[in-house]
């Protein structure tokens, strides 16, 4: 029930004073009074640590480069190749330009799997359109001790509503690698299986066991299956740069991991383990399903000009001028110099595909798994660098416009920058605590982007509050002041720039402050 705040005549108040110090970053993990069940990892942005022409050539002056708009989007997870524990809480998270966060679902809820304790991790956020409306969709479940996942995908919308979850087809387990959204109301996901297959081809047993990924799409409301797509039925596993186990394990050869359209309605899929991106017949009745295609790989129907064979690659996208984003890992295990952002010019008609640029970090790197690239709105582009903790942003040519590192072994599987207007319908909230004769207040609200001002009010009677002084100017997620006199009750409201008010708090008692704690670190993934 809403809060009712009589406007009633000013009795003698003192305004509160300058904010204070809310929010602190203990460890690498945002800590807020007002909302202690949060532990987001974060995001610590630097510099470049150059001039741009020394970056990349690029002779643009740096000052004169702008970002893209918008907010950033990462799940932290544990890097599985760290030694160390993942830093805060896994989630999906949305996070400003300066690495404060706007929303967190912290997740970690330990699973058992084959005998083992996981945590509930999300995975490939990022925001979306479903059904015309602007939505969040992650995938979010755990992680298999072989490195898959298992779960399923939420799509929320802009009050963090569930509104549709998608579901792996029977007898298979749903991948995180990607889902594509559709305007028709159906989603293409990956999902995989174990299939006995004779590997004698490639050196393997004759009844050996594969990872069976396929492509399908599903309706959203149903999880129908309405259309497959089976590398396993067009690409000769002979073309995979993996080699089967010499035990009985199971052998991936193919790993799809990004689906994406052609400006016609086409499928473009990336096989990681092929080095190969296809382009997979989706409009045409007769050939439905067939590769007409192939960029890379050992049969590629693309002469690869100089620098454009890439390695064990991830996020295949092709643009509206036919460019084509690839984020190229080169790694594990290494085969080029360095893990990059790459642009690719492809011509249908002679059938080349051509370096237009890279985008590298400062220090040479290698990115063992995962990454992507986003083009964003205005030509600049965001790389996500997967299993390194990095997020960087760039100007077309090259040049560093932004660098932003996630904590300690933490990493995201892809990350984007995207507008998002978060209208949550939960209450902002409001922690008072003692300090002295005075009271210190923290106000915040997971998810609210349109906050410009907080007012705070106070009073002995909870259904009759008091305005205490003006306006405070938000700080952050979570914005601090203090009063030198106490009341016995405090509420806040979140204010917009246009003076709107966005949402009322319950009023609340002040507390004596909590002794400090230490943020735990969640259990590893894998």
């Amino acid at each position: 029930m809403a809060l009712a705040l009589a406007v009633v005549p000013t009795v003698a108040s003192v305004a509160f004073a300058a904010p204070c110090d809310a929010q602190t970053d203990q460890g690498g993990v945002w800590t807020f009074q007002s909302e202690p069940a949060l532990q987001a990892p974060a995001l610590e942005v630097t510099a470049p640590t150059a001039p741009a022409t020394e970056l990349t050539g690029a002779t643009a002056a740096a000052e004169k480069l702008e970002q893209a708009p918008g907010y950033l989007f990462v799940a932290p997870i544990k890097n599985f190749a760290h030694p160390g524990v993942l830093i805060g809480k896994p989630g999906p998270e949305i996070v400003e330009q300066d690495g404060n966060p706007i929303w967190e679902q912290p997740l970690g809820e330990p699973v058992a799997v084959e005998g083992r304790t996981r945590e509930t991790v999300a995975m490939d956020f990022h925001e979306a359109t479903y059904n015309g409306q602007p939505v969040l969709v992650w995938w979010q479940g755990y992680i298999t001790p072989q490195g898959y996942g298992s779960g399923v995908w939420e799509i929320v919308n802009q009050h963090y509503q569930p509104v549709a979850s998608v579901h792996a087809p029977p007898g298979f387990a749903l991948d995180f690698h990607e889902i594509a959204l559709t305007n028709n109301g159906t989603a293409y996901i990956v999902a995989d299986r174990l299939d006995k297959v004779s590997l004698t081809c490639c050196g393997g047993h004759s009844n050996g066991e594969i990872y069976d990924e396929v492509v399908f799409e599903v309706s959203i409301k149903t999880d129908k299956v309405l259309w497959g797509w089976d590398p396993l039925l067009h690409v000769p596993l002979r073309n995979s740069y993996t080699t089967p186990p010499t035990t009985n394990a199971p052998w991936d050869p193919y790993h799809i991991n990004s689906i994406s359209f052609t400006a016609s309605g086409n499928l473009i899929v990336s096989l990681r383990n092929t080095w190969a991106a296809y382009w997979i017949t989706r409009t045409s009745p007769q050939n439905n399903g067939s590769v007409f295609a192939v960029l890379g790989g050992r049969a590629s129907t693309f002469k690869m000009g100089p620098g454009a064979q890439f390695a064990w690659q991830h996020d295949v996208l092709q643009g509206e001028n036919g460019h084509v984003s690839i984020f190229d890992d080169e790694a594990t295990p290494a085969v080029g110099k360095q893990s990059r952002g790459l642009v690719l010019a492809l011509s249908f008609t002679d059938h080349t595909a051509d370096v237009v640029h890279e985008y590298v970090l400062p220090q040479h790197s290698y990115t063992g798994s995962q990454g992507n690239v986003q083009v964003l709105p205005n030509g600049n582009l965001l790389v996500g660098w997967g299993q390194l903790p990095y997020i960087s942003e760039y100007d077309p040519e090259g040049t560093l416009l932004y660098l932003g590192a996630l904590p300690g072994p933490d990493e995201s599987y892809r990350a984007f920058r995207s507008p998002w207007i978060g209208l949550p319908l939960t209450k902002p909230s409001l922690t008072v605590e003692t300090a002295g004769n005075g009271v210190e207040a923290y106000a915040s609200w997971n998810g609210a982007t349109q906050i410009a001002r907080w007012q705070f009010w106070s009073g002995a009677n909870p259904a009759a509050l008091t305005e205490v002084g003006g306006p405070v100017a938000r700080q952050a997620f979570e914005t601090a002041t203090a009063d030198s006199e106490r009341a016995a009750y405090y509420a806040v409201q979140a204010i917009a720039a246009n003076g709107h008010v966005l949402g009322t708090s319950d009023a609340v008692v002040p507390q004596a402050p909590p002794a400090p704690a230490t943020p735990t670190a969640a259990t590893p993934s894998t």
